[in-house]
């Protein structure tokens, strides 16, 4: 398969996996905010940190140790088992004795007991990430679609929701949650069969430790920055707060996390037909930049201005007290993904003790912050402070990627430009429904004029913005390799 059909292939697949999971994800969203409480969310989301915090470490960065590997020979895939294996039984048992201590530390009843069950996942997730990671290597697309479409249909649609109709609360999530890994990880294995074989050499598995180590801290940092906000919240507040703030987050990334995430992955084969290194990472960054970041600023443009009628449809009058916190997380949406895509830049040139430097920073930040502004007790104010050090990070990062590839302030200038005209357009055209429509009009249908306000505003941006976009050296090399993105942009000179 070409470069470019390979991209294409990415790009379908994994926009047929977003499409459809996003689709199930705010049928099933707006069914269980119904059916269970706030403090239910709020319950397992801090249960969900809690297990994050170990998570990172039981798995050892098994599955991009496998990825990055540039040849596996007999007993690479047993080190990786036994590896990934091993430490997830370990950190399985820590949690069975840890969670009493984690229940009391937030002072939630049940919390202990939901951290127990929901830890059996790294045991799943021990024996599945080399499946997981084989897929990945070998670009199965369709294969790994189709796994997250029917694993995530069949945990939340089929199990979940008929928990939740049952009364069974929190455990209605818990088991949603289990199931969607479970069937994972057995489907996985169905489409990438591998031997279970546990012999293999000391210079191997030394490998899956020293690459999955150094991935796995830097990780714990990034989880440690990202996740702070919501430990506080539920820490200090309880799990009500906890709840809002969980389905805040989620309403404000969901839009755009997949899909920038395929855009992301997606531009990696074609990105492997330049010969220079230089070259590779300067337009991959450029390209990332301008796709994720034009995306993201837009979607989370809109989700300021409709906010209160995303909350309304998708979780209900109960939820209100969401709204304000939705609001304000959507100004951390664009800056976070533009630092995603810097930081897969960094990986890629080996850069990861700058990153950690970058995320040990921003870590120190954000608790600086939340030192400052907690004291009031106002979960706005923690939403505040992340959006703060989101733009921080995206600052530093891009400031650190000029010195090191050498950009271009102009070319860097120019992709800021596209996206602002994008992320002003799509927003401006919401908040010019919201003002005709008025409070009159049933929410589901103002909601719906909204989006196609906001897809329309993004297009035109996207018509605009191509003009100043055609003058980057990354979208030259985009056109020259593929008619269908010529077509796009207007002709060269």
């Amino acid at each position: 398969m070409s470069k470019i059909k390979s991209l294409v292939s990415g790009v379908g697949w994994g926009a047929f996996s977003t499409i459809a999971v996003i689709g199930f994800q705010l049928i099933f969203m707006a069914i269980m905010a119904r059916l269970l409480e706030p403090s239910d969310f709020g319950l397992v989301a801090i249960a969900n940190v809690s297990l994050r915090f170990f998570g990172y470490f039981a798995q050892m960065g098994t599955a991009p140790a496998i990825i990055q590997k540039p040849k596996l020979e007999q007993g690479d895939i047993a080190a990786a088992l036994s590896v990934s294996l091993g430490i997830s039984i370990l950190f399985f048992l820590i949690l069975q004795f840890t969670a009493p201590l984690m229940e009391a530390f937030f002072k939630m009843p049940e919390l202990g007991l939901v951290i127990q069950v929901l830890s059996i996942n790294f045991i799943i997730g021990g024996l599945s990430a080399v499946s997981v990671g084989l897929m990945r290597r070998n670009t199965a697309f369709r294969a790994i679609s189709i796994i997250d479409v029917v694993s995530y249909v069949f945990g939340y649609g089929v199990i979940g929701l008929a928990a939740a109709y049952n009364g069974l609360e929190v455990w209605a999530l818990v088991a949603a949650f289990m199931t969607q890994s479970t069937l994972t990880a057995v489907l996985s294995y169905a489409v990438t069969r591998h031997s279970f074989s546990f012999r293999h050499s000391r210079e191997q598995r030394r490998h899956f430790f020293s690459y999955g180590g150094r991935y796995s801290i830097i990780g714990f940092t990034e989880f440690l920055a990202s996740n702070l906000d919501a430990l506080i919240v539920g820490k200090l507040l309880g799990t009500v707060p906890a709840g809002y703030y969980n389905r805040a987050l989620l309403l404000a990334n969901l839009p755009v996390q997949q899909p920038a995430n395929i855009l992301t992955k997606a531009l990696f084969p074609i990105m492997s037909s330049v010969s220079d290194q230089h070259d590779k990472q300067i337009i991959s960054l450029q390209l990332s930049t301008l796709f994720v970041g034009s995306y993201a600023f837009a979607v989370s443009a809109g989700i300021y201005f409709a906010a209160s009628d995303i909350v309304k449809v998708l979780l209900g009058s109960k939820w209100l007290d969401a709204v304000p916190i939705l609001e304000i997380l959507t100004w951390s949406v664009g800056p976070l993904y533009i630092s995603h895509v810097a930081g897969v830049t960094l990986d890629s040139m080996n850069k990861l003790r700058i990153k950690l430097h970058i995320q040990l920073s921003m870590l120190f930040l954000l608790v600086a912050l939340m030192l400052w502004l907690v004291p009031t007790g106002n979960v706005i104010d923690i939403a505040i402070a992340v959006v703060i050090t989101e733009w921080c990070r995206s600052i530093i990062m891009t400031i650190k990627l000029k010195k090191i590839l050498r950009a271009s302030t102009k070319d860097i200038a120019f992709i800021w430009l596209c996206i602002a005209i994008i992320a002003i357009s799509s927003g401006s055209f919401i908040e010019l429904v919201v003002r005709l429509v008025g409070q009159n009009v049933n929410d589901a249908i103002k909601l719906s004029l909204e989006i196609l306000a906001g897809a329309s505003g993004l297009l035109l941006g996207s018509f605009i913005a191509r003009y100043i976009a055609i003058r980057l050296p990354a979208v030259h090399f985009l056109i020259e390799r593929s008619s269908l993105f010529a077509k796009l942009f207007p002709k060269l000179a």
